[in-house]
């Protein structure tokens, strides 16, 4: 078995010294004073964040005598975001136009869970806020308990862009010190700081700095310093050259960083963090000569040696109809001046429980850095290697294995990835050279689960911006702490659906429906628990959920822009429960160009419109703010435009498939303000949905060409869902205000909740269906609106009574983040009834 000392190489005969570092930076290094504590008054009650309960007003602190700062060097070059960029839209603060005054916004509390002592770690938080109130990013900060702002960074992650483009969500970065976690004791591993409203500075030692020019991009923070080539593209680091290499189906070693129209963006710049966006894109030359597209981002913090670097590898072509899978035999990253004179490795190749439960990422040291891969042993194969030439190896798909499908290794030797699929991987470099064993044990293990920084409940309820459904937000009492980490049993490492739950392709991913999309029963996925629980546990159940979602379903082409690529490429979903988003030309019509090749096949497949269950990535989103997410959104904010447009060959216009889409199509638009889309998506309802409604009731189930049209009450809840969202998103949305009300009353006067019944008939149903769950908190939020009780009072009688012996399937006795019973819950708050 390895052991720590296996894997960290330390050879004394090189070093470089600290003070060669501080010569390249660009805008240079330096400690600052402590800055002196900010200290106001307040008479706004503090509210607990784990249980909701209220507080006493924070105490006012002892002032610190007055220190006289020391300058923090100024960046005087900065480069600058793109004129599309979210943060250039307003600038970071401006005292002329601003009129917010320091107010406290809510506390919150970051909660170490891997049981070690955080010691400067970077850690991020999405906060919500109303519309109308805060227009610049700047104008926030946040201080710790003893009243002393410290260094933040603030970054829009989107606004109320339909509205009066104000704040909606943002994204906080802030580097702080916390206490190991004793596994069972809730109070231990926290520390609570405070949100406040107006700007107050607190410069951030070792700042970063980014110089941009014509040839190159530098990112110093004092401690380390990156540079980017533009072209050709070469990426120095403090261990030397990065590089990317793929080794095709042929053999052929394919460096990735040479490939044509390489794209690079910066993605985020501040004192407190920048992130770097490379990419190309893939380029289809036959079916067996594809060339990888691939997507690159490096996260660099203030006063830190710590480099985040993600790998997407994209099978994505866009310049043709119709492709292949890609073959290929491994692909690895390598730093070629790590300064290593043995050879070390560490390798993830099969399902190891040892391994999983230890709570680590997978790392590997040498002289000049410290290379950690999350979830290294949950999706296996993966690998580390040092070298005694002085390289290192991040052994991403690993010539030593091949690929794993579902609950075995493939008899090929060779790897491949569907068409249309992206996958990245996150890595974490540390260029520190003073490391110790314990630094690099606490580093692993808060690289796997990191920080997470928790807000109270009531700052959610009080805000009503981030659930769907105007954001009403029921408090719930959350269930004791018991563990902060992933707790597994013997099942998780048995076989479900015939997989494993670990693996490449496996870990994080509704097994029950990789293949079979449009499986009978069940409703769709909703991890808002943590924002109920602030247990760091649903956070990463959460990440890892969403991330599968754009990792191994293949459904997405990075750089898919509709008004010039549909007339060529023409996505759609169509046909039902089919195997790819390519364009449909009809059943038994081929859309690869290439068939798998023996003991190959599809590995998962995209979603429906049926079944486009994918509310639990926005979800994850408002969590977390994790950009590949934020890609994949840019994707179907054009993607969704053909449906939204009834441009697919065969639209899918039932209530389910059209609630879905809406949704879907209305996270994209939330997500990245595409225009288009909110166009399209502001006149829906009067332009394409009002062609099928049906007298006398005036609702719609998607034709007009039946005799006998019949609608189900639980396809209509997913339909009514997304027209109230549409209603709270967008002004002048009277017709769907309409079609919200025919419903409500159409299924108050006649449906009761049923299964499929006629539209056009005036008879009552008498027996409720358990699937009609989806339209109880849709009915409840009607009466909420219309402040007419009789909608909620018929919804709460068929969860608490029945109707017809039948009540409708889910959870209902409390809320806990699970898709039913938001606003039910709210509801019975509100009015202080019982919920049984």
């Amino acid at each position: 078995m390895f052991t720590l000392k296996h894997f960290i190489i330390t050879t004394l005969s090189i070093v470089f010294l600290v003070s060669a570092l501080l010569v390249l930076s660009a805008c240079g290094g330096g400690d600052s004073a402590k800055p002196s504590p900010i200290v106001e008054k307040t008479t706004e009650k503090i509210t607990d964040t784990d249980q909701g309960e209220e507080q006493e007003p924070e105490k006012e602190p002892e002032k610190e005598p007055e220190k006289e700062k020391e300058e923090e060097p100024v960046c005087e070059t900065q480069a600058t975001l793109a004129e599309n960029h979210f943060d250039t839209e307003y600038s970071y603060h401006n005292p002329q136009a601003s009129t917010v005054k320091d107010q406290l916004l809510t506390s919150f509390i970051v909660k170490e869970s891997a049981g070690v002592a955080a010691v400067n770690y970077p850690v991020s938080m999405v906060f919500p806020l109303p519309p109308g109130e805060h227009f610049y990013a700047g104008e926030f900060h946040i201080k710790n308990d003893e009243g002393v702002v410290i260094p933040a960074q603030f970054n829009v992650l989107n606004r109320w862009w339909a509205k009066d483009r104000s704040l909606r969500h943002v994204q906080a970065h802030f580097t702080i010190d916390l206490p190991a976690y004793t596994t069972g004791k809730p109070d231990t591993g926290s520390k609570r700081f405070y949100l406040h409203a107006g700007k107050a500075d607190a410069v951030a030692k070792n700042s970063v700095c980014t110089v941009e020019t014509d040839e190159e991009i530098s990112i110093s923070n004092g401690l380390i310093t990156l540079n980017i080539q533009k072209n050709p593209l070469i990426i120095t680091t403090p261990a030397g050259q990065l590089t990317s290499l793929f080794t095709t189906e042929k053999g052929i070693v394919d460096k990735s960083f040479n490939h044509k129209d390489i794209k690079i963006e910066l993605d985020e710049l501040g004192a407190q963090r920048t992130v770097v966006k490379i990419s190309s894109q893939t380029d289809y030359m036959s079916p067996t000569d594809i060339k990888h597209g691939w997507a690159l981002r490096l996260y660099i913090h203030a006063n830190s040696h710590l480099v985040k670097t993600d790998f997407q590898l994209q099978n994505s072509a866009l310049n043709t109809v119709f492709s292949a899978p890609l073959y290929y035999k491994s692909h690895q990253l390598r730093l070629d001046g790590v300064g290593a004179t043995t050879t070390a490795e560490l390798k993830a190749d099969n399902v190891e429980r040892e391994r999983i439960t230890s709570q680590g990422a997978g790392y590997i040291g040498s002289p000049k850095v410290a290379v950690f891969m999350r979830d290294f042993w949950q999706r296996f194969p993966n690998g580390l290697q040092v070298n005694d030439d002085g390289s290192l190896d991040v052994e991403l798909y690993p010539a030593w294995s091949k690929q794993y499908l579902n609950n075995d290794f493939v008899n090929g030797d060779y790897y491949w990835l569907d068409d249309m699929k992206q996958t990245y991987k996150e890595l974490l470099f540390d260029f520190s050279e003073q490391k110790t064993d314990e630094d690099i044990t606490r580093t692993s293990l808060h690289f796997q689960y990191p920080p997470v920084a928790v807000i109270p409940q009531s700052y959610y309820q009080k805000t009503s911006v981030t659930l769907e459904l105007g954001g009403y937000f029921p408090l719930t009492e959350p269930e004791t702490e018991l563990a902060r980490l992933p707790q597994y049993s013997d099942k998780d490492f048995s076989q479900l659906h015939g997989a494993y739950r670990f693996g490449q392709d496996n870990f994080g991913l509704d097994l029950a429906r990789k293949s079979s999309t449009s499986g009978t029963g069940g409703w769709p996925y909703s991890n808002r628990k943590f924002f109920i629980s602030g247990n760091p546990k649903d956070y990463y159940f959460a990440q890892n959920m969403a991330k599968a979602e754009i990792n191994i379903r293949p459904q997405w082409l990075s750089g898919y822009i509709h008004d010039d690529d549909f007339e060529n490429v023409m996505p759609t979903t169509n046909p039902y429960a089919g195997a790819t988003w390519r364009k449909f030309l009809g059943h038994g019509v081929a859309t690869l160009t290439r068939s798998y090749i023996e003991d190959s096949q599809r590995i998962a497949k995209p979603r429906d419109d049926q079944h486009a269950w994918f509310y639990h990535v926005e979800q994850a989103y408002l969590m977390s703010g994790n950009k590949w997410l934020k890609d994949w959104y840019e994707f179907m904010a054009e993607f969704k435009q053909a449906y939204i447009q009834e441009l697919d060959p065969w639209p899918d216009r039932s209530n389910r498939a059209e609630g879905h889409s809406l949704s879907v199509a209305l996270s994209s638009y939330r997500v990245t303000d595409n225009k288009r889309l909110g166009q399209l998506l502001k006149n829906y309802t009067s332009t394409i949905h009002s062609k099928y409604v049906l007298a006398p009731h005036n609702i719609s189930v998607g034709t007009i060409k039946l005799t006998n049209p019949k609608a189900a009450v639980f396809q209509q809840g997913f339909l009514v869902k997304a027209f109230i969202d549409l209603y709270n998103e967008f002004p002048d949305q009277e017709v769907t205000l309409n079609l919200i009300h025919n419903h409500v009353e159409w299924n108050y006067l006649y449906a009761n909740y049923s299964y499929y019944r006629s539209v056009i008939d005036y008879e009552v149903s008498t027996t409720a269906s358990g699937s009609s769950l989806s339209f109880v908190d849709a009915a409840i939020w009607y009466s909420l609106y219309a402040e007419n009780p009789k909608y909620a009072d018929h919804a709460i009688h068929f969860v608490q009574y029945g109707i017809g012996g039948n009540k409708p399937y889910g959870s209902w006795d409390k809320w806990q983040g699970q898709y039913e019973a938001q606003l039910y819950n709210y509801y019975l708050q509100k009015h202080n009834r019982a919920s049984d």
